[in-house]
């Protein structure tokens, strides 16, 4: 089945993780490191898990279906997640009262699997939950019920069933993170006794092996670090429901170099990484803290305590980064902003307020079983910082700093999906701030949108033309404004074959190359450069245009002829960037190497600034160069480095949204686009 591009691809996967230099200069740092602990117990899980059963009880119809608030309607996998939920909750003791209502749940949720009926072709997720609760439930019930919920976990045929196989996508490789939840169930139905086959695994699992990067992440189409980290918990259960197939000890080794990658991409803050659809919602974090705490379990088998503390550290600081979300006193939110639910802003078109948040449940009802509570906690990479991690496979660059350096978290997107995020600073966070108040996703434009299967988010109020990140914007000679921001992947990434390295063979070509040059880092500060280099691709019409294809007709060809751009990237043959973190804030510098042959009249800086993020206000203030935002008793400020009065800032009319609230843009240009620009930004409290 595989080519020899994937065999080889295959085999170095068994090398070393490229970050594994950091992972060790982090184990040596965290020996003597003392800190405080969070306090959450795995109770709190729970307290979550509860509350969201308890909210949708009213929901649940005459026959044992979770309605929609929204259109009233059950939609995908929300009975299920109630049932799981509920039964893991039960079995510990908690929603006695609500015991009935669970089991009417389990009664409809497994009829409709059964009878192939769940709701909108969402079966793949579901078999794993509700044979979980099967085996929860069963000790509550009486033989019939138990006999019927048996039938119909056993009359599953999964090649029917599920909506992510060869009936669907004919070619089996392009079956994305779908399959990982249905090879899950369909393990827990084995173990069950409800198939006595493993021939789905092993049909599925092997093409799902060459997704893995070096690093050891799950790549879904288009690099979203959600479905990175949904398909890895997925592929754990698999392991952990007993699969002992020819891909037992592969899987192991991934999934282990992968849970230690996703700790160097936690921010100070405690939340995951930003980066595709269905970022900035709540289950992302409760994934994140899923795998954590199985992972700080195994190595506590082990008997590596070290590892085991790391781990449950970063599972309890990623379920402290919600508590606000949670346990906003207005409404449970699902997604990190403050409009009204009803709004869906920030939501992809198929979230529903009611699967989500139920799935949320059900996941952190695993996190409680999943947790041992015998761990101590250790320093986590996020709370000792000092690093520069590029995880190449998913163009991301993550930096991080300790206390003394600021606690401060950078995120660079080199390569954003156009139409979920812009290409260049996307985050600056700071430990114990709120994740909003300066930026924790660029925001995504109209321009470059791919395929309708990835329809952007919702936002309730326009969105820009073109993208836009921390970043630099220069102006041709032409007058023409452009921006790294808008250069980025605008296609649909298909895995009909892959190159050597793992990639799709017809995958899109980058506009940049984006180079980690250099990292210092002393006790009070953390520098680093990074150089996007052009490759000569050209953003024209939406059509990239590098060489004109040899077999376009020749009337095209001289059509085209006047239209073809100018050297470099409309100008700029390369962008240097250069940062310095330490406890003070973030000071950063651009400049530009212009192209042979091409002319810049202006450079400028684009920053985008809070204004709400639904129903908490922003204030801004400038005074000359120099702008201030005052939210939540913080004060966010962005000032030239230095003096430079020829340095023009400028506020932009228009609101512009993320999914986290609605920012305006602030822009420093200045007309000497020899000499670079610099700014120090800084997040302080106001006393």
């Amino acid at each position: 089945m595989f080519t020899s591009n994937e065999l080889e691809y295959l085999e170095s996967l068994s090398g070393l993780n490229p970050i594994q230099q950091d992972i060790n200069v982090f184990k040596q740092k965290g020996k003597s490191v003392e800190l405080e602990e969070t306090g959450l117990t795995r109770d709190k899980y729970l307290d979550f898990s509860e509350a969201r059963v308890r909210q949708f009880v009213p929901f649940l119809n005459e026959y044992g279906g979770i309605m929609d608030p929204g259109d009233g309607e059950e939609h995908e996998y929300a009975t299920a997640s109630f049932v799981k939920a509920g039964a893991i909750l039960l079995a510990n003791d908690r929603c006695k009262d609500l015991q009935e209502q669970i089991l009417l749940a389990m009664d409809w949720a497994s009829t409709c699997l059964g009878e192939n009926k769940v709701p909108d072709d969402h079966a793949d997720f579901t078999t794993h939950m509700l044979v979980r609760a099967y085996q929860l439930l069963i000790p509550m019930v009486d033989s019939e019920r138990s006999d019927a919920w048996k039938t119909h976990l056993s009359n599953i045929e999964p090649e029917l069933t599920y909506c992510q196989t060869v009936r669907n996508f004919p070619d089996i490789r392009t079956v994305r993170n779908w399959a990982t939840y249905a090879m899950h169930g369909e393990m827990m139905r084995l173990s069950e006794g409800f198939t006595d086959s493993i021939a789905f695994i092993d049909k599925y699992l092997k093409p799902q092996m060459t997704r893995f990067t070096y690093e050891g992440l799950y790549r879904d189409p288009n690099l979203p670090a959600a479905y990175d980290l949904a398909a890895r918990q997925q592929l754990s259960g698999l392991i952990d429901a007993g699969y002992n197939g020819e891909w037992k000890a592969f899987l192991e080794k991934q999934l282990r170099k992968g849970a230690q990658t996703m700790l160097f991409m936690q921010s100070t803050t405690g939340g995951i990484s930003c980066g595709g659809r269905s970022n900035q919602i709540i289950w992302n974090e409760l994934t994140f803290a899923n795998l954590c705490e199985r992972e700080a379990s195994l190595y506590a088998k082990e008997g590596d305590l070290e590892w085991a503390g790391v781990f449950k550290r970063a599972a309890r600081k990623s379920l402290q980064s919600i508590l606000r979300w949670i346990e906003d006193p207005i409404e449970f939110r699902l997604l990190k902003n403050r409009f009204d639910s009803e709004l869906r802003n920030g939501w992809e078109f198929y979230a529903y307020y009611s699967t989500y948040s139920l799935y949320a449940a059900q996941i952190a009802a695993s996190c409680y079983e999943s947790a041992y509570e015998n761990i101590q906690e250790k320093a986590s990479p996020a709370d000792l910082g000092g690093y520069v991690v590029p995880i190449k496979s998913f163009n991301r660059i993550y930096a991080t700093t300790g206390p003394q350096q600021g606690a401060y978290h950078l995120v660079m997107d080199t390569a954003a999906q156009m139409g979920h995020d812009a290409t260049g600073w996307v985050r600056l966070h700071k430990a114990d701030y709120l994740e909003e108040t300066a930026l924790s996703m660029g925001i995504a434009g109209l321009n470059g949108n791919i395929h309708l299967n990835y329809f952007m988010a919702k936002q309730v109020i326009p969105r820009p033309h073109t993208p836009v990140a921390i970043g630099l914007t220069w102006r041709d000679g032409q007058g023409s404004w452009h921006s790294l921001a808008d250069f980025g992947r605008r296609k649909h990434e298909t895995f009909a074959s892959l190159n050597v390295d793992g990639t799709p063979t017809k995958s899109e070509k980058l506009h940049w190359n984006a180079l980690l040059e250099s990292e210092v880092e002393t006790s009070d500060a953390l520098a680093f450069k990074i150089r996007y280099e052009s490759t000569g691709l050209q953003l024209l019409n939406d059509m990239d245009l590098r060489t004109p294809y040899d077999d376009l007709q020749p009337a095209y060809l001289r059509g085209i002829a006047d239209m073809l751009p100018r050297p470099g990237i409309e100008g700029v043959a390369a962008i240097v960037e250069t940062y310095r973190i330490a406890k003070g804030g973030v000071t950063t510098a651009w400049s530009v190497d212009a192209a042979e042959d091409s002319e810049l009249s202006a450079i400028g800086v684009t920053v985008p600034v809070l204004v709400s993020n639904g129903a908490d206000e922003s204030v801004i203030r400038i005074e000359g160069n120099k702008l201030f935002v005052n939210y939540s008793n913080v004060i966010y400020s962005i000032k030239p480095d230095g003096e430079s009065d020829e340095l023009e800032l400028e506020l932009l009319p228009g609101l512009m949204p993320n999914r986290n609230g609605n920012y305006r843009l602030a822009q420093w240009v200045s007309k000497d686009v020899k000499t670079e620009i610099a700014l120090h930004f800084s997040l302080e409290h106001n006393n």
